[in-house]
């Protein structure tokens, strides 16, 4: 696969994850301070990817905002929780298509959570049926000194580190409305 379609699976991928994390305004907040975020995901033949999220409550809420404007022509998530397990199914219209999404996750998000994000794409997007992505996510500690509130450093293979919302800002539509 091309870096170019690399970043183009990345994108839609994300932007169908965006419902999901859109939903989150009804799962329990993430403590404040720097999450470890680690992504698998099967259309990159399951390489991991890491990311560094400095939060505060404000900021926390202003990236589900964010993800809230993105998530294009979705249904409105169906959230059900037992216990510590939540499940986020929704569907969504793209590129003349239906795409349904389902993420599990388990954890205490004072701490710790983990799950899977399962896409079904009908038809197939970009030679892609069905995307999968795991999810591991740890509170580190407080934010270190220089990162902000709301600052994503994201290492991927091949690419390095990147600052992900100034990475968006650059791509029409994503930036902060």
């Amino acid at each position: 696969m091309s870096q170019r379609s690399t970043w183009a699976t990345l994108t839609l991928f994300s932007l169908l994850l965006a419902p999901t994390l859109a939903a989150a305004t009804e799962l329990p907040k993430r403590k404040p301070g720097l999450w470890e975020i680690k992504t698998a995901m099967s259309v990159l033949g399951g390489q991991q990817m890491m990311m560094r999220q400095c939060i505060d409550d404000k900021t926390d809420a202003d990236l589900l905002a964010q993800a809230t404007r993105q998530q294009g022509d979705c249904e409105t998530p169906r959230i059900t929780r037992a216990g510590e397990r939540t499940t986020i199914e929704t569907t969504c219209k793209v590129n003349g298509g239906t795409a349904r999404t389902r993420g599990e996750f388990t954890g205490q998000y004072e701490s710790h959570y983990q799950g899977e994000v399962v896409t079904l794409f009908d038809p197939p997007q970009h030679g892609m049926q069905e995307a999968r992505m795991q999810i591991d996510a740890r509170w580190t500690g407080p934010c270190p000194a220089g990162q902000k509130p709301g600052s994503t450093q994201m290492q991927l293979p091949g690419v390095g580190n990147i600052n992900l919302p100034e990475m968006l800002k650059n791509i029409p539509g994503m930036g902060q409305q």
